[in-house]
């Protein structure tokens, strides 16, 4: 996790940003009901998890770590999100959740231990 301070800063305030966005998104789409705004959080948590995903696999510089694990399963997390999103299959959106919830333990895992 030495090359953390190569990662520019504007990277780590777009996934801040959407986390800001995403949860913005899920408060209104339960209080509206909106289906839109609903499909709108969903998609902004798939960008969220790849875009984690490739700061992670940026971080791991291919080393076989867990930050690379964490990439890995943010990244196919996101992707099975955008997949869940597109066809309404309530396996990928499983699926999806189940990734991006190792990924993220990953994440801090990697966060935690880091020098």
């Amino acid at each position: 996790m030495s090359r953390s301070n190569d990662i520019p800063d504007a990277a780590y305030r777009a996934i801040f940003l959407g986390v800001i966005l995403y949860f913005a998104l899920v408060v209104y789409s339960a209080t509206t009901g909106d289906v839109i705004v609903s499909l709108a959080s969903e998609f902004v948590f798939g960008a969220i998890a790849i875009g984690v995903g490739v700061v992670l696999f940026d971080l791991a510089d291919g080393e076989l770590s867990a930050a690379l694990g964490g990439a890995v399963f943010l990244i196919g997390g996101g992707i099975a999100q955008f997949g869940a999103l597109f066809t309404q299959s309530p396996t990928l959106n499983q699926m999806s959740s189940l990734l991006v919830f190792v990924g993220i333990g990953l994440y801090l895992y990697v966060t935690w231990t880091a020098e």
